[in-house]
């Protein structure tokens, strides 16, 4: 049997277990992001219009390229971090601090559609249609907006004023649209003009510019705080996100530290009464060095999972003072700098399990007691067949939709990664398995389907994340 023909047949016996056993998971807690998001296609022709229009604005954009920006406080702040993104291909999202921005680009870029936001909102919708018993997802403020973009799936909830389980489509409270994240989407080989220089994407990918002073805090609801404890016995999930919309400094006087404390005792507060709950924190593109390393130092430790790509690898890497071990992670020839950064980064935290998802693979380093190997990859194949057939059709769909991801053809160029990587773990059948053992720990990189031409990719590694945590 050929390796490709052996990986199609694992992921076909995964996804025959992986959907019965997504209904005796009792229930999945999502918290702490819902937002709107406004979907914008990247049109050059529009930039580059504006930049023609303002000199002064694109001077600065072409003399800041190569540069990016903490958050954004001016138009000039949001073109270069969207030609960042996009010279690399990278996905990347920074924070919009300042409301006359907000106002630019609603002006002069506006958005294409709306639809629901935050990695919180996102799981929320990407969850509700499989097969799992309850969702209790966090949404500040839900007003009817809001609320309207949650599914209609009968096993949703929000927790309601007066600390029942109910459908967000029966429990918003006013109305509104109080924050934005904008979704700049771009296809591969897309070219932009800025002054002298044309950049160029190298492929399909997004940059997400966010504003949302409500949450920007990330202090959670009370009533949400109050009421979740004795909620907690229905659930045997927690996914964790939405902490790149903290800033570094407020004009109160205030700093990141000041509310990321809370949240994390609150964890552990939940961790240590509930033992049965297990945790996963979602990683996401943060641009502050000193925010990335305080959920480093209190976040991670309070967690039994990290979800995150390369890009975030690296930046905690770099916060770490490994700037070699980040250069060899980003040279993509070879996993064994991927495989070792997350191990330093698992000793260092304590993490039982850590999942790195990036175009073509998954890898997953996890404890031998905290979940098998089978378990850990069935999971992973799982989620790379959810995210194929949602990159095809744009959504999560029917049992039926779910199983044409199995048609998305094989990443083959991970096979000789795979095999260097099988030497290195001195592992003969890790090619073929994905599974191996190394010190206590079991680790399965499993070649993921890559679509052509996705539909959608905004969510994507939340959708392979949580997914994988659950059922692994």
């Amino acid at each position: 049997m050929s390796i490709q023909a052996n990986w199609q047949k694992l992921y076909e016996a995964a996804l025959d277990k992986s959907l019965p056993a997504l209904e005796t998971i009792p229930g999945v807690i999502l918290g702490f992001h819902s937002t709107i998001d406004g979907l914008k296609r990247v049109v050059p022709e529009e930039i580059e219009k504006i930049l023609s229009q303002d000199p002064a604005l694109a001077e600065e954009v072409s003399r800041r390229l190569g540069s990016l920006p903490a958050e954004i406080r001016t138009p000039a702040d949001l073109l270069v971090g969207l030609a960042s993104s996009l010279q690399r291909g990278k996905a990347l999202q920074l924070m919009i601090r300042e409301e006359s921005v907000y106002q630019w680009v609603m002006e002069h870029l506006g958005y294409d559609q709306i639809r629901m936001g935050g990695t919180s909102g996102n799981m929320a919708n990407f969850m509700a249609p499989l097969p799992l018993p309850r969702i209790l997802v966090y949404s500040n403020p839900l007003t009817r907006e809001q609320a309207e973009l949650f599914v209609d799936n009968q096993n949703l909830y929000v927790i309601n004023q007066e600390g029942e389980l109910q459908h967000p489509h029966q429990a918003w409270q006013g109305e509104g649209i109080y924050a934005i994240h904008w979704i700049f989407e771009y296809p591969k080989g897309l070219k932009l003009k800025v002054g002298d220089q044309v950049l160029e994407s190298p492929r399909a990918n997004r940059f997400i510019a966010a504003w949302n002073p409500i949450n920007n805090k990330l202090q959670i609801e009370s009533n949400f705080q109050k009421c979740l404890p004795r909620l907690l016995p229905s659930f045997s999930h927690f996914v964790v996100s939405g902490f790149h919309i903290l800033s570094e400094t407020y004009p109160d006087g205030t700093t990141w530290l000041d509310y990321l404390r809370p949240v994390a005792r609150f964890l552990r507060e939940l961790k240590k009464d509930h033992s049965h709950l297990r945790f996963h924190y979602e990683f996401a593109s943060i641009a502050s060095a000193a925010i990335r390393k305080g959920i480093v130092d209190y976040i991670l430790p309070t967690v039994d999972s990290l979800g995150l790509n390369e890009v975030e690898l690296c930046a905690i890497l770099r916060d770490r003072g490994e700037d070699e071990l980040a250069h060899n992670v980003e040279n993509r020839t070879s996993l064994v700098a991927v495989l070792r950064a997350l191990e330093r980064l698992a000793d260092s935290t304590g993490l039982r399990r850590i999942q790195l998802h990036d175009l073509g693979y998954y890898l997953t380093l996890v404890d031998a007691d905290y979940a098998s190997g089978e378990e850990t990859r069935d999971a992973m194949l799982f989620a790379g067949t959810l995210a194929a057939s949602r990159s095809t059709i744009g959504r999560v769909g029917t049992p039926d939709e779910i199983r044409q991801g199995l048609d998305v053809p094989l990443a083959e160029q991970l096979f000789p990664l795979m095999a260097e990587l099988a030497q290195e773990l001195e592992e003969e059948e890790f090619t073929k398995t994905g599974i191996a053992t190394k010190n206590g720990r079991r680790i399965i990189l499993v070649p993921t389907k890559i679509v052509a031409k996705p539909v959608l990719t905004v969510g994507l590694g939340d959708l392979i994340s949580s997914s994988s945590f659950i059922l692994g």
